[in-house]
């Protein structure tokens, strides 16, 4: 791997002058130091400074800066004292020294600004999960009323609540530096609307030029995404353009562009995939590590104000990223590196490639789930794991026809790919393992759940029957657009409330009819 210990500049961020007081802390207490220090210059990544006794400042390591942003650097954000925490940079130039921040600047004055909403959401928090726990020792009382019942209740609580206590103990991966080659692939077919602003932010990410380049395979397209494609190769380079005649699925796209691939990382997008400036810099920093051998981004979901799906998926995006991939990421054992946006190292995805791409299941060819697919070939050799920082935004579908028909085919994924990982994930950590296979059978048993609800309890016992079902089941998804809110400050927190109905009444009981017919992959071809 390559390491540029200034990579701010390459990455092309504007730098301002300013004269500026400030104090670098590093060590640890008791023996924790100080430094006075004046900043010289700011860019969204970090500062360079002059220490008045440069002696009292080591080469390199981890420090915090102690400073007053002025106001014209912080337009988003109320200006004051702020700690950046950071890493000494070492060279020096003239005298001057380098100090890169842990994130960008204006992303830790909008944390600092909103650490009051976060405090309060934390402590809402805190409440809930309690009184979940209350309400289920309830269960405990009535267990021989019940007891499979019970079970499942209890394992169910007890799988949301460990989730967001794991994705507490994660922590993003260290920015190491690290710039190498990027090949980046979009397979797209039929997205004529969207692919040029697509191609557009890939181009425009803070990333050095001489290391990157974009494939982009027509998978068979019929509409006027081939000539928008040869527009955009002629304004760009660095853009490679490659086209089938017919339509021959994601996952042959895929492998074409690992093929024609000439960068060290493969980063895989979607063709309505819109990349943050930073994305590509920040996925690739934890390949310091030679065991990673993919790395999952975070999506996020645009919301477009007619689009009630957008809303409330925004809620789901969120939980499935940044609660059960980071508790995932704790031990290494990702299990769904998602297709708006990952990566990969290319050397790991070719020595797969020829197995994946012709991946049967029941003895039909697999042509769904290309994502779960990829990453469960590359979790044979290799720990997965889930940068939160790394940030691309989708588009929502459009009408419920739409959306069910993308569930379905996500849910026949999850059934094939899970019965192939179940035969190797009790190799993993032991607790990666049992969290798991408790993910596994909460999944398998609530649309028995749901049933019984709808059908049994009221029949047999009257309508009031499911009250306690229902009001733990709030609570919970109460729990979660909490933890939403309490990462992004969302207004559309309280959706996780549409999605609770949404997954508990109709989402859910798909499980089973993807089951019963996983070997139906017309809805999985693109």
């Amino acid at each position: 791997m390559q390491v540029c210990a200034a990579a701010t500049e390459p990455r092309r961020y504007r730098r301002t002058k300013c004269d500026v007081p400030g104090e670098l802390v590093f060590g640890r207490w008791p023996r924790r130091r100080r430094a006075a220090v004046c900043v010289e210059d700011v860019s969204p990544t970090g500062v360079r400074f002059r220490a008045r006794r440069p002696g009292l400042v080591p080469p390199a390591g981890r420090a915090v800066l102690r400073w007053t942003v002025p106001p014209d650097l912080a337009p988003t954000a109320p200006p004051g004292r702020a700690d950046s925490p950071g890493v000494l940079l070492p060279r020096a130039q003239a005298g001057s020294r380098g100090f890169r921040f842990c994130g960008l600047l204006d992303e830790h004055l909008a944390r600092r600004a909103a650490r009051p909403r976060r405090l309060l959401a934390a402590l809402a928090a805190l409440l809930v999960a309690g009184a979940i726990v209350f309400l289920k020792s309830r269960n405990l009382v009535s267990f021989w009323y019940g007891p499979f019942w019970q079970i499942y209740s209890l394992l169910a609580s007890a799988y949301v609540l460990s989730r967001i206590g794991l994705s507490i103990l994660y922590r993003e991966p260290e920015d190491r530096g690290v710039v190498e080659t990027l090949s980046v692939v979009v397979p797209v077919k039929n997205e004529q609307q969207h692919i040029t602003e697509v191609v557009e932010r890939c181009f425009q990410a803070r990333y050095p030029a001489d290391k990157l380049e974009l494939i982009v395979v027509d998978d068979g397209s019929t509409d006027g995404t081939w000539e928008v494609l040869r527009r955009l190769a002629e304004r760009h380079p660095r853009l490679r353009i490659r086209r089938f005649e017919r339509n021959l699925g994601k996952r042959h796209a895929m492998a074409l562009g690992a093929e024609l691939a000439r960068g060290d990382i493969l980063i895989y997008m979607d063709s309505d995939s819109m990349i943050e400036p930073e994305a590509f810099y920040r996925i690739i920093q934890p390949f310091h590590d030679g065991r990673v051998g993919a790395v999952a981004g975070h999506t996020l979901m645009i919301v477009e104000s007619d689009n009630i799906f957008s809303k409330f998926e925004a809620v789901r995006y969120f939980v499935s990223f940044r609660i059960l991939k980071a508790a995932e990421s704790v031990f290494g054992a990702v299990t769904c590196c998602p297709g708006p946006f990952s990566a990969y190292r290319r050397q790991a995805v070719l020595d797969v490639l020829p197995e994946w791409l012709h991946q049967t299941f029941l003895g039909t060819p697999a042509t769904f789930g290309d994502d779960r697919s990829l990453t469960n070939f590359i979790l044979r050799g290799y720990s997965v794991v889930y940068h939160a920082g790394a940030r691309a935004a989708t588009f929502a579908p459009r009408g419920l026809a739409t959306f069910l028909r993308q569930q379905l085919r996500w849910k026949k994924s999850w059934v094939r790919e899970t019965t192939i990982a179940a035969r190797r994930m009790w190799r993993e950590h032991p607790a990666a393992v049992l969290s798991y296979y408790l993910g596994v059978a909460v999944t398998l048993v609530s649309p028995l759940v749901v049933l019984r609800v709808i059908a049994g309890s009221p029949w047999l016992f009257g309508s009031a029957a499911c009250l306690p079902y229902l009001a733990g089941l709030m609570m919970v998804f109460f729990l979660l657009g909490i933890v939403y809110y309490y990462h992004t400050q969302s207004r559309y927190w309280y959706y996780g409330f549409v999605y609770a109905e949404v997954y508990s009444w109709l989402l859910s009981l798909q499980t089973y009819y993807a089951v019963l017919t996983v070997r139906q992959n017309h809805w999985g071809t693109r």
